[in-house]
């Protein structure tokens, strides 16, 4: 485990915690992680078994703040070092043989018991029943050490209620055993209340494994991206091939890589040509043909040629482990509607023991003549062991967990569980045009000089194509091919202004790049011969740009930037689902509307700055409209940071993804319909896996409080109830199960 000092530099940190197993659990350890000196927030997930705590504390107090709760911490990882994560399911494996091997020991000294005290004519020493129990005990000693933990830190938690339940059923049966004149206060069967306490922690011990077994399947996602990543690459040092540790890797590496094998980091290939299955990252179920100055990246599959590879980017900085972090976060977050079902947990065991205590007062004076002692501990004990919040603590993080995993599956990577959470709540989609609706990858389809420019066309469209190569904006690329860039001249002096274009210095010329307004803001006047040209441009459903030098409009570009093949269906999807469409561009009216008329795009703003986009939807916002803003620029990141949602195409800046909450891989406008689907499918979930944990709390308790008795002469034994308790959590956790097939 590694160790940190304490420093002013906040870091985000994952402690796997052994030991827990119901909500009230989790609120233990999350107010107790809270409560730390300099943990500014902290969040527990009871699937994952782990907590995500952001702060500037130290591993030792973190450490030190889960044991005192009563629990223990098996590893802490920092996200800002290269730490290898425990496979999820390795996690999930472990917890079901644990439960399992203890099932084990159990079952079979519970049944002689219960076949002892049960079956007419078997009859054994109630002394030897006892030490049938014992075993049984043993195995269930989790539930115990679990209590007097929660008892220590003045809680309680599931451990309570079994621990209490049983413990109680056992020490009365000792009781009884041991002065049999108590037996005249009411009647019990031979072995008292053993059969009980075997039978309850056999059925817990059974229902803990089922439910582990089923959490099995909601790691899987996450596992499979895990288990892309390979131990060992093969690089060339000092003119000989070594294998190395994959984490010992650093960019500029020459690897190779045989047919069959998995590419260990992303890279550019220098030698060789191949087919690469990239189906895991990207969803392209075909191959991808790479030759020499492709791309490839860290975790796709090398399928035919033998290649080598410079890499590009290693260890925490690849896309693999960039998608496996994001995976981590939205299963490690925790949606606003579980702390909800947190809060109500962290007071609803103190509430059932009180229940308990007071259905056993009840019914120790109400029970039939000679009846009290049994009822008493028959509903006590029911209402304790039925009333587990297990299904409560597994109803939102299963869910997640699965959805989460599922949005990979799709190139979705929600950052969060809030984003997958209130991606479900959108009611208007912004789109921005460059990049999000069209492929970002403009070219110059049309050009024109005016003849009474002062200068001649080389020089112009080498200033054009010199200043851009400074710029950042998607048009850029497209612009550095204005012209060849002459060697005697340099540019300097380059100034982005943010939706209108850059100004810049050719030698000693002053070159303006941009919209009109970039010309109109210098009182620079369109000259009508390049105003003409400029509305063919826009009626062709081009983008214009207009160039100044040193005080004259000289000439003015037409860019063409089709939409995405996938634009039109993805935007009628949208509309499916009920979403009313924005389009919002820096790019003239003209251009504008024609291309949301190809998409079928409702509501355009054209000329739109940046700081305007984000004063838009905060407009949309004050009407009542829960909005998500796609985009993939940097002129895109106070939008997508204003927008309840904001969402990165993968093609987008590193700003544009570091300030959204969800991120297409595939770079895909298509995938942004799925997003929102899968969101809805995912909180859908949540609301029933919420609702039959409460139902089942709302309509268990007063059964097994004998509610039904006085009509039906009918009482839930405390064995039924804790079966029902196990299948309650079994039930949420496969429900939740249902979301990877939709």
């Amino acid at each position: 485990m590694s160790t940190t000092a304490t420093s002013t530099t906040s870091t985000t940190k994952q402690i796997d915690v052994v030991g827990m197993h119901c909500s009230a659990c989790v609120s233990k350890v999350e107010n107790a992680l809270v409560s730390t000196p300099g943990v500014s927030k902290a969040s527990v997930n009871l699937v994952l078994n782990r907590a995500t705590v952001v702060g500037t504390t130290t591993d030792e107090a973190l450490k030190l703040a889960v044991e005192r709760a009563g629990y223990e911490v098996a590893d802490i990882t920092s996200d800002d070092v290269a730490s290898p994560r425990k496979d999820p399911m390795k996690i999930q494996r472990e917890s079901a043989r644990y439960w399992l091997s203890n099932l084990l020991i159990a079952a079979p000294f519970a049944a002689l018991v219960m076949i002892a005290t049960m079956v007419p004519g078997i009859h054994i020493a109630e002394d030897v029943l006892f030490i049938l129990t014992l075993p049984v005990l043993w195995a269930g000693r989790s539930f115990y050490v679990g209590a007097i933990n929660a008892t220590r830190h003045a809680t309680a938690t599931m451990d309570t209620l079994v621990a209490i339940g049983t413990a109680s059923a056992l020490l009365y049966s000792l009781v009884l055993m041991y002065t049999p004149w108590l037996h005249e206060l009411g009647s019990v069967h031979h072995g008292a209340y053993l059969d009980t306490t075997s039978t309850i922690i056999t059925l817990v011990l059974f229902g803990k494994w089922l439910e582990a077994r089923a959490r099995l399947g909601t790691a899987g996602d996450l596992t499979s991206l895990l288990r892309r990543r390979i131990p060992t690459a093969r690089v060339k040092r000092n003119d000989q091939v070594v294998e190395v540790n994959a984490e010992a890797l650093v960019t500029n590496d020459i690897v190779l890589v045989r047919p069959g094998e998995t590419i260990p980091a992303d890279g550019v290939i220098t030698s060789g040509s191949t087919a690469v299955d990239e189906q895991l990252l990207t969803g392209e179920s075909l191959p991808v043909s790479k030759s020499i100055g492709d791309t490839v990246i860290g975790g796709s599959v090398n399928q035919h040629g033998a290649i080598e590879m410079r890499t590009t980017a290693v260890g925490a900085d690849t896309v693999l482990s960039r998608i496996i972090r994001a995976v981590e976060r939205a299963q490690e977050g925790k949606a606003n509607v579980q702390r909800l079902a947190d809060r109500v947990s962290a007071v609803f065991v103190p509430i059932v023991l009180l229940i308990a205590l007071v259905t056993g007062l009840i019914w120790f004076f109400a029970a039939p003549d000679g009846q009290g002692i049994p009822f008493a501990f028959n509903t006590a004990i029911a209402v304790l062991v039925i009333a587990c919040p297990c299904a409560l603590g597994l109803a939102t993080p299963t869910a997640i967990v699965v959805g989460g995993g599922l949005g990979a599956r799709n190139g979705i990577l929600y950052g969060s569980a809030e984003a997958l959470e209130n991606l479900a709540t959108v009611t208007d989609v912004v789109l921005d045009k460059t990049g999000t609706i069209t492929t970002g990858q403009p070219s110059i389809t049309s050009r024109y000089l005016s003849p009474n420019s002062k200068y001649d066309a080389d020089t112009v469209w080498s200033a054009v194509a010199a200043s851009e190569q400074q710029s950042e904006h998607p048009l850029a690329r497209a612009l550095e091919h204005a012209g060849a860039i002459l060697p005697e001249h340099r540019v300097n002096n380059v100034q982005t202004i943010p939706g209108k274009g850059i100004v810049a210095k050719f030698d000693t010329l002053t070159v303006r790049v941009g919209t009109e307004d970039l010309m109109s803001d210098a009182l620079l006047l369109v000259p009508q011969d390049i105003a003409t040209h400029a509305a063919t441009m826009r009626a062709r459903a081009e983008t214009t740009v207009f160039v100044g030098i040193s005080g004259q409009v000289v000439a003015v570009l037409g860019l063409s930037d089709p939409p995405r093949p996938e634009s039109a269906d993805a935007v009628k999807s949208l509309h499916d689902q009920g979403l009313t469409t924005h389009m919002l561009t820096g790019d003239n009216a003209e251009t504008a509307k024609a291309i949301a008329a190809m998409v079928g795009i409702e509501h355009i703003t054209a000329h739109v700055r940046p700081e305007q986009k984000a004063t838009y939807i905060e407009s949309l916002q004050s009407q009542g409209s829960i909005v998500a803003m796609v985009g993939d620029g940097i002129n895109d990141a106070p939008a997508l940071a204003t927008a309840t949602v904001g969402v990165a195409m993968s093609s987008g800046t590193d700003i544009a993804q570091a300030v959204a909450d969800v991120q297409l891989i595939r770079n895909s406008l298509a995938s942004l319909p799925t997003a929102i689907r899968i969101s809805r499918a995912t909180m859908h979930t949540i609301r029933q896996n919420l609702f039959l944990a409460f139902i089942y709390n709302v309509l268990a308790i007063p059964l097994a409080a004998g509610a039904l008795f006085p009509f039906t002469g009918w009482m839930l034994s405390p064995m039924i109830a804790a079966a029902a308790m196990a299948m309650s959590s079994v039930t949420v956790v496969t429900n939740s199960l249902r979301l990877r097939s939709s």
